[in-house]
């Protein structure tokens, strides 16, 4: 079991997609194998557009 990360307890709800601490409203997913950030980055709908840096990205000329 994973331990709730604001209480020092175990998480009463934990399966194969993550883990769920009702007491805190914590919830935990884990990456599927095929997790992309460009998935949950991206406005559904939105495609990012080319020239937009990927988030945490240093600017370039910095």
């Amino acid at each position: 079991m994973t331990l709730c990360t604001s209480g020092e307890h175990e998480f009463p709800v934990e399966d194969e997609t993550g883990a769920y601490c009702q007491e805190h409203g914590v919830t935990l997913l884990w990456n599927p194998t095929d997790f992309a950030w460009d998935d949950l980055l991206s406005e559904p709908g939105f495609p990012r557009r080319a020239q937009e840096s990927t988030p945490g990205a240093t600017p370039s000329g910095s």
